[in-house]
């Protein structure tokens, strides 16, 4: 088959998102496909190719158009005055995205176009006037969903009540696109059951974030035990990570510290706000800012930890860290869509004081901390392989 992908985020730096694009269109090539990527080069992400490890572009054609995506203040009150439209949404409007778009469409027999998230869909209207092929919507998350619980976690009356605008705006532009596709393929099985709810009628199948095995180093089958620290790894510009490391912060930290004086929390991500920088001033905090290698950071450091309590799709960073053999601490829902098994191949915690409890835990019992990255890797590998999950959503749409 000849597929085309469109993404509103490019493939470096590899955060969840671009992973999960990368996982299915490196999963097509190697089952034999040829793959298109258009995306959008963004203040964000750019199409590095150079960094962007090798097993994951091998033999894709990735064509990047650069848009401007950055947060205007005067544009966002005359959004909320004026206009229906969420504007985080908004911003990924193109015209020279549109005119590419069509013009691969146009010069290119694609067998299938596969739409990535919501933001995307915004062009299912100029794909469909001139392609007759199938079409396939892979939604990362229910955004609406995320700005939803954003607004309940926010203290702020004005996050509160802007957040909830944005959430009710998001939902209505995902009740607009609904069925306005061929199949759609939600990375996990309760946001399928959610687009059900939505009223989809389309043939739906979940498919995962998947792990290309051979992208990751030798390192990844040795089990790393440490005895005094955890680390933590995510984008610090996103709002739910934030209020994740803060609640563990301030709510689980001074627990721990007060049976381990000498642990220290690990921190990598890009991005973070000065007030955030600020609250990384502890001596048992080390901010590692943005890492070069990820799978090297996390091989570096004892148990990884994941306090997220809003949010939808599914955590790649915990797919992740189970392909390395992790022994991984988590909110319940960090691990949406994983079907995990608390106690087996992560400990789960939405209390500060287990949470704590099961970190202190295992990093006393390093037998814990061995037996539950095995059993993580033995999980992800057979649940997780990106090839066959390409495979399965093949078989799906024929």
């Amino acid at each position: 088959m000849n597929i085309l992908q469109i993404a509103n985020k490019a493939i470096y730096p590899p955060d969840g998102g671009a992973l999960a694009i990368l996982s299915l269109s490196q999963g097509y090539r190697k089952l034999g496909h040829s793959v298109h990527l258009l995306n959008m080069l963004t203040h964000k992400h750019s199409n590095d190719l150079k960094n962007t490890k090798k097993p994951l572009i091998k033999g894709i054609r990735i064509k990047g158009i650069k848009i401007n995506i950055k947060i205007s203040f005067i544009k966002l009150i005359l959004n909320l005055l004026f206009s229906k439209e969420a504007y985080i949404a908004e911003r990924f409007k193109s015209q020279k995205f549109s005119e590419e778009l069509a013009s691969l469409i146009k010069n290119n027999d694609f067998d299938l176009i596969q739409i990535e998230g919501l933001y995307c869909m915004q062009y299912i209207h100029l794909i469909k006037t001139t392609f007759k092929g199938k079409i396939i919507y892979r939604p990362h998350n229910l955004e609406y969903l995320i700005w939803q619980r954003n607004a309940s976690e926010s203290k702020s009356v004005i996050k509160r009540y802007y957040f909830s605008i944005l959430a009710k705006r998001l939902n209505n532009l995902e009740l607009s696109i609904l069925n306005t596709y061929d199949f759609i393929a939600p990375i996990s099985q309760l946001d399928e059951q959610r687009y059900n709810i939505l009223g989809n009628k389309k043939p739906i199948r979940t498919i995962p974030f998947g792990i290309n095995f051979e992208s990751l180093s030798e390192k990844a089958h040795k089990t790393i035990i440490k005895k005094d620290e955890v680390c933590y790894i995510g984008a610090l510009d996103w709002i739910p990570n934030q209020n994740g490391l803060v609640w563990f912060i301030d709510k689980c930290l001074p627990i721990i510290l007060k049976k381990t004086p000498l642990f220290t929390l690990n921190i990598a991500g890009r991005n973070a706000p000065v007030w955030l920088i600020k609250k990384f001033s502890d001596s048992n905090i080390t901010f590692h800012g943005e890492v070069e290698n990820a799978h090297n950071y996390l091989n570096s450091y004892g148990p990884m930890i994941v306090p997220l309590f809003s949010g939808s799709g599914m955590r790649v960073k915990i797919i992740e860290g189970m392909a390395l053999k992790k022994s991984i601490i988590a909110t319940k829902i960090a691990c949406e869509g994983i079907n995990c098994t608390n106690g087996k191949n992560i400990l789960i915690s939405d209390n500060p004081e287990s949470f704590s409890q099961s970190i202190l835990e295992i990093l006393n019992k390093p037998s814990i901390q061995k037996e539950l990255g095995n059993n993580a890797y033995i999980f992800v590998k057979d649940n997780f392989d990106n090839t066959k999950l390409a495979e399965e959503l093949i078989n799906f749409i024929k």
